[in-house]
């Protein structure tokens, strides 16, 4: 029996075939051997750039199970090389990662001499569309406009000449009030919870380590490679290790508050020093705290009158995170003593303007002195009734006559 219908291509890779499209992702070429080739199926109406993303994922899938292996001459081959002029370090191995995306897109295949500027903008777009933020673009961008240069010669033109950075939106600050961080590490259960057929922990790990953050600062990365040698708890001091991200930072031995020694003593106890845990468990948990924080501030609401608690928790930032207790402790800090260096050394930043990044939900220490000292001045300017004032009351309108 004859088919009534026949596979319509819908885009690179995508047809309609039936009552389905089809998406398939092919690796390398017959000539040369195929890496690998992947289809999944979608049903009619799904959009487009979802299916192009899968299209990029399992391609990128399909190119890291054979990393040896690159179509010869293509952008694919030509990245080993450029990796190899870099020296070991973080630098390197971030730029790697970076350049799995390149790989991934429909420009890892061709050769690097045949991408034009176009080219370089519409994978950009794609990237984007699917939700990239433009950091995140610049930077792949950046790495591959410095591939060209070291490869080719900083006097040769390639197609990423001229094409400039997405602007980078606006960032809200991220800060929570430490009385607020306060509530919601309280509105967390003290006990973990037991695995399948066990005695239910005495003590919520994932709060142990909340607290941790939120009284040091310290990042979730920077936590996890904490080790005994790293803590001299006597002297209220922790030693914070390099870090890699970004531009990378030096250790350092930085000193403690009261509250962050409770907690890095509790920290210790429980033998989680140098333990690894679930990141998206973490995030649930304390979203489950900020839910249970806002029903006891409605319940202060509905029993005192005071909705300050209630008012301030709906100020948090949207989704918020475990990282914005980060934030928040740098804003703090930068609040009570207005030294933007010391709050960068603590939160290991590469750079000011970092830290400025994180403190902007803060005013710093000399602008509320500044603002006080102007305060008394701007008071005692005498009230004067506004000019004219006098002369409109003395106005008389004429009504024209009417015969």
């Amino acid at each position: 029996m004859a088919r009534s219908w026949a596979k319509v291509k819908v885009a690179p890779g995508i047809w309609r075939d039936g009552a389905r499209l089809v998406a398939e992702v092919r690796v390398g070429s017959g000539r040369d051997g195929t890496q690998g080739r992947a289809r999944d199926v979608f049903p009619l109406g799904t959009d487009l750039a979802k299916i192009q993303a899968w299209q990029h994922g399992a391609k990128r899938a399909l190119l890291l199970a054979a990393p040896d292996a690159p179509t010869r001459g293509s952008l694919a081959a030509d990245i080993p090389d450029y990796l190899a002029t870099l020296p070991d370090g973080a630098y390197r191995e971030d730029s790697r990662a970076i350049f799995e995306h390149w790989i991934a897109s429909p420009l890892g295949e061709l050769s690097r001499h045949e991408i034009s500027r176009l080219d370089v903008i519409a994978q950009i777009s794609r990237w984007t569309d699917a939700g990239a933020a433009a950091g995140t673009c610049n930077k792949r961008l950046s790495r591959l406009r410095s591939l060209y240069r070291t490869l080719d010669g900083v006097t040769v033109p390639n197609p990423t000449d001229a094409i400039k950075f997405l602007r980078e939106p606006e960032r809200e600050p991220r800060d929570i009030p430490v009385r607020i961080v306060n509530l919601i590490l309280e509105s967390l259960v003290d006990r973990g919870r037991g695995d399948r057929g066990e005695t239910r922990p005495k003590v919520s790990e994932t709060k142990l380590r909340l607290r941790v953050m939120a009284w040091t600062g310290i990042a979730p990365a920077t936590l996890k490679r904490v080790r005994p040698r790293d803590l001299d708890l006597a002297s209220a001091r922790i030693y914070l290790r390099p870090r890699r991200k970004g531009k990378g930072s030096d250790g350092a031995w930085v000193t403690l508050l009261p509250a962050a020694v409770d907690a890095l003593k509790a920290f210790v106890a429980a033998g989680l020093v140098g333990r690894a845990w679930s990141a998206s468990s973490m995030r649930k948990s304390w979203q489950v705290g900020i839910a249970r924080a806002r029903l006891a501030a409605e319940r202060v609401a509905d029993e005192t009158g005071d909705d300050s608690w209630a008012r301030e928790l709906a100020t948090l930032p949207p989704k918020s995170k475990p990282y914005d207790l980060r934030h928040s402790f740098g804003s703090e800090l930068y609040r009570q003593t207005g030294d933007i260096r010391a709050v960068s050394e603590l939160l290991q930043h590469a750079t000011l303007e970092t830290t400025k990044r994180y403190t902007k939900g803060a005013v710093s220490e000399r602008v509320a002195a500044a603002i006080k000292t102007a305060s008394a001045t701007y008071a005692a300017i005498p009230s004067l009734p506004a000019p004219g004032a006098t002369r409109a009351r003395k106005l008389r309108i004429v009504r024209p006559a009417v015969s």
